[in-house]
């Protein structure tokens, strides 16, 4: 079970690899994440059709990153890119754990109303809270 973050549209969505020199620090001992808090550290990767996730669009891929004001603000610019050639592109915080009976809460955001703090708030939810929630927003063209 884990927390995930996903981008669903109609359109193939692009692969954002991690950058080459992009690098992790694990401190077990004090429980603290170090990566270096560049504006690049995140990636996105297409995957096949998450079962549990309530969407009827073709394309999937995962967000992985940490929040930081830089990184939301790089998103939203690939998510403006990728609106150019679809109507809306749905982002999730769910919680994976093969459960069809998660809650669903979804808010419309056209993309010139999104920001850094909306995916500030979106990336903090606390998705396996009970009752476990799914949130999703569904970006649309400005």
């Amino acid at each position: 079970m884990s927390s995930v973050m996903l981008m669903v549209s109609d359109c193939p969505l692009q692969d954002v690899p991690y950058p080459p020199d992009f690098t992790i620090t694990f401190d077990a001992g004090n429980g603290t994440v170090d990566d270096g808090g560049m504006d690049d550290g995140f990636a996105i990767y297409r995957t096949e059709r998450v079962l549990e996730l309530p969407s009827q669009k073709r394309y999937f891929a995962i967000l992985e990153w940490r929040y930081t004001p830089g990184r939301a603000k790089r998103i939203i610019e690939y998510l403006k890119g990728r609106l150019e050639i679809s109507d809306e592109i749905e982002l999730w915080h769910v919680w994976q754990d093969m459960d069809f009976d998660h809650k669903v809460r979804k808010a419309n955001i056209p993309i010139n109303e999104l920001s850094t703090e909306d995916l500030l708030e979106l990336y903090q939810l606390a998705v396996w809270k009970e009752p476990v929630t799914d949130y999703c927003y569904v970006l649309t063209r400005a």
